[in-house]
């Protein structure tokens, strides 16, 4: 049985506490999560206007809780009352041109923020299971192709790494000194994703909201660097990934609380004009022209390396590079046809986990 098959079974009626599930990625976990049938609770900032949550009906998936991470007392309220067994911790400040125009800000949120999931989950018995969600960017990257491992150094030269960064030391921090000592032991594991694409989104300094927008106003998407590499992975494939670490940390938490890389394949790691080149193959007018960079330097290449996930982890990328592009060009497609969001993301969640479509 494969892991989003175990997953499905797993999950259903399980309590899961999520932050930052208003975001883009948080909004599909949540669509994920009550598909199969979780009980979970949602702590975010209120969702943005035109977001997939707001879309989609969000708040009617889950109990759905308007806070900020920075308020330690509002969060610490918020995950007693939940009393969850399994915390997915998502909320940051997630774009990196933002972190570089306001680093207080950034620090502030990401890395206090941990802390602050960190220290109501100390307050909380019933937690088994805390999946702290960074970045492939949080490696030291010298910009010469390589491939990171996760045995390989951490870095971060600009606020969006560098709080990332700061958030694996946390992670350790409370791992070690709080969460598995002779008395508890609770599964703790840092994430570390690749760039997911997926339907949905609409942050327009990302690729593919940059890209439709483009066709549909019959303009080339500017690209501020179309020949940066970057591991680009299905949605699906990365929450499963998510999920996965989840489960198997609520059954042996010592064993898989580690450092996980979640990516793709490397067929996946590509240049990002390649995303546009494989676009035209649905819209035959999809072209490019370079943009202005932001003020932040961005490194030139950045893959991962999930040998390690794909050994202990029982987990894969189940979807190819082309059924990813498809499933992003079926979910805008229904969406311009009138389709509503909440049953577009349905279809293609239940077809990744293999349930029957109703």
């Amino acid at each position: 049985m494969r892991a989003n098959q175990k997953n499905a079974i797993f999950y259903k009626g399980k309590r899961v506490f999520v932050t930052g599930h208003t975001g883009y990625k948080g909004s599909w976990l949540t669509a994920v999560l009550s598909e199969l049938g979780a009980d979970m609770t949602g702590y975010a900032l209120p969702a943005p206007d035109g977001g997939m949550f707001r879309r989609m009906r969000g708040e009617e998936l889950c109990h759905s809780i308007e806070g900020d991470v920075r308020d330690y007392e509002s969060l610490k309220k918020s995950l007693l009352t939940a009393q969850p067994e399994i915390v997915f911790h998502l909320a940051a400040q997630a774009i990196v041109n933002d972190c570089f125009l306001d680093p207080r800000y950034a620090y502030e949120t990401n890395v206090m923020g941990t802390v602050n999931i960190f220290e109501a989950i100390r307050e909380c018995p019933g937690v088994k299971s805390v999946v702290i969600v960074t970045t492939d960017k949080v490696y030291e990257n010298k910009g010469d192709g390589a491939v990171y491992g996760e045995t390989d150094p951490l870095g971060g030269v600009d606020p969006y790494s560098s709080s990332k960064t700061c958030m694996e030391y946390i992670t350790d921090t409370y791992k070690n000194s709080y969460l598995q000592t002779g008395e508890r032991c609770v599964g703790v594991s840092a994430v570390r994703a690749s760039n997911v694409l997926g339907g949905g989104d609409h942050v327009q300094s990302r690729l593919i909201p940059s890209i439709l927008n483009s066709i549909a106003e019959g303009r080339p998407v500017e690209l501020r660097h179309p020949h940066q590499t970057r591991p680009w992975q299905s949605m699906m494939d990365a929450l499963n990934g998510y999920l996965s670490i989840g489960r198997l940390m609520y059954g042996e938490p010592e064993k898989y609380s580690q450092k996980w890389n979640i990516g793709p394949t490397r067929d996946g790691i590509r240049e990002v004009v390649w995303v546009v080149e494989q676009m035209r193959r649905h819209y035959s007018s999809a072209g490019y022209v370079v943009g202005d960079a932001f003020g932040v330097k961005e490194s030139q290449t950045l893959g991962l390396d999930i040998t390690k996930s794909l050994r202990e982890l029982d987990w894969e990328p189940l979807l190819s590079c082309d059924k990813m592009l498809y499933n992003i060009v079926e979910y805008y497609k229904m969406q311009k046809d009138g389709v509503p969001e909440l049953e577009i993301a349905r279809k293609q969640i239940r077809e990744f986990y293999g349930m029957d479509l109703v």
